[in-house]
């Protein structure tokens, strides 16, 4: 039986609030216009020394070292990886990885996943080599880089590991969601389990692409009797196949040595305490927690527990409202109100307030769940007292017997036939009817109480 073993070395751009560069004060702007935000340092002009590096990235990438249960170092050294490539321009990139390099953090673990290292390092820049063109804007980016043991053992895996890793690092702000992430992706067979490197996928979903063709291109060549080399292969996007680079390069080939320009970086248990203190919950902890202490189904603790502020936002209504009812309405009706306007969260002025007042009056039934809806959709888009708004537009639902069976009795009269229909078996005719009463009352009636009101007029 064919034995898999994946291993990947994840790449993304630090997200840093005072938006400069590693080593230099350059902005950091993603859409500027090329070759603009740049000076002697991120371009390498000659007698130009690295300022010491952005305390922000430091910073940020212990927090994410951290949240992957990795023992931090205290010593850390940056080192010059040399080679020679036109995105390059000192000739070596100024990183935290390779020989005798210490990186940030080492040893962790995240969701049964080893982690080998984490470790910081300065993008190079964007080069088009159809063009010959090089843009220095990128040059100088901090990068954070996530290696992890060869542990994950199908494509399917990796996918959603994957994703519970963004959602971790986006409770710490740590990487630029909008940039994306970019993977090598380290994938072998049995029986040698020779190493094949797939370099810079740029997707989820390439990512999986290039292990299910990995695992189906080496198991061919097994099977024809061929041995697997240690190589680098790069992605072919559009057919959804890998081609191969080179054979695959040692540390040696880099001539890492220590970086001069840049002293040792020395912590202190302190300063490692200060930042731990300062980390949320992980999400994976969270929803745990949440299923135990909510009695809340997994998969509506998986998505409340997707966006950090979502999971405080139920938290804190669920302390007053049904925390059923609250898990409910957040996963459905927030999220869907959410997603047709395109927003985060963050993006509305929504808080606790108007979600519990709004769904008090749902639990005691003081509005329907259809007037709530219209109410969350408002909230959206400007906040408002919600008890208030529903006093001023008269929005109180309509429960009284009599009221809702003469509305009931009126729409038998005006709808015959439908009535007839509902007789001779065709159910679907009673949500007709339940319609033209929410209609006639603005949606403030029961669906549920109307159903049961044509149920016992129609006997």
């Amino acid at each position: 039986m064919i034995k898999i073993k994946c291993g990947l070395e994840i790449h993304g751009y630090i997200n840093v609030e005072n938006k400069t560069k590693l080593f230099c004060n350059c902005a950091i702007e993603e859409d500027a216009r090329p070759n603009t935000n740049i000076c002697p340092i991120c371009t390498a002009m000659p007698g130009s020394k690295p300022m010491l590096p952005n305390k922000q990235a430091v910073d940020k990438i212990i927090a994410i070292a951290l949240m992957l249960g990795c023992k931090i170092n205290k010593r850390l050294l940056f080192q010059r990886k040399h080679y020679s490539w036109p995105d390059l321009p000192a000739g070596f990139q100024k990183t935290m990885s390779g020989s005798y390099s210490v990186p940030v953090g080492e040893n962790g673990k995240f969701l049964g996943i080893g982690i080998e290292e984490v470790h910081l390092e300065e993008d190079p820049a964007k080069w088009d080599p159809l063009t010959g063109q090089v843009d220095y804007n990128r040059s100088g980016f901090p990068l954070v880089e996530i290696v992890t043991k060869p542990d994950f053992k199908s494509s399917g895996q990796v996918r959603k590991w994957l994703k519970s890793l963004i959602t971790t690092l986006d409770y710490i702000k740590a990487i630029d969601k909008n940039a994306g992430v970019k993977a090598d992706t380290n994938i072998s067979i049995s029986p040698k389990f020779n190493r094949v490197e797939v370099k810079n996928v740029n997707s989820f979903k390439n990512i999986v692409k290039t292990i299910e063709y990995e695992i189906f291109r080496q198991e061919k060549e097994i099977n024809e009797g061929k041995t697997i080399k240690q190589q680098t292969r790069a992605f072919n996007e559009k057919h959804g196949t890998t081609v191969f680079m080179r054979l695959k390069e040692t540390a040696a080939d880099y001539m890492f040595i220590p970086e001069p320009d840049l002293p040792v970086i020395k912590l202190t248990e302190n300063e490692i305490k200060k930042i731990r203190e300062r980390l949320p919950e992980r999400p994976d902890e969270k929803i745990k927690r949440f299923m135990v202490k909510y009695k809340i189904k997994k998969e509506d603790a998986f998505v409340v527990c997707s966006d950090i502020l979502l999971s405080e936002l139920f938290e804190k209504t669920a302390k007053k409202i049904n925390p059923l009812l609250a898990a409910r309405w957040l996963r459905f009706e927030l999220l869907r109100v959410l997603n047709y306007n395109k927003k985060e969260l963050s993006d509305t002025e929504i808080n606790e307030k108007h979600f519990i007042d709004l769904l008090r009056l749902v639990e005691d039934k003081k509005i329907t769940e259809t007037t709530a809806q219209k109410i969350l959709e408002s909230l959206a888009e400007k906040p408002f007292d919600v008890n208030e708004y529903v006093k001023e537009h008269k929005l109180g639902a309509i429960s009284g017997v009599k009221e809702l069976e003469k509305l009931c009795k009126d729409a038998i009269k005006q709808h015959e036939k439908v009535v007839s229909d509902y007789k001779k078996g065709r159910k679907e005719a009673l949500n007709f009817l339940v319609g033209q009463v929410m209609r006639a009352t603005k949606g403030k009636a029961s669906p549920k109480e109307l159903k049961e009101i044509f149920t016992k007029l129609l006997r």
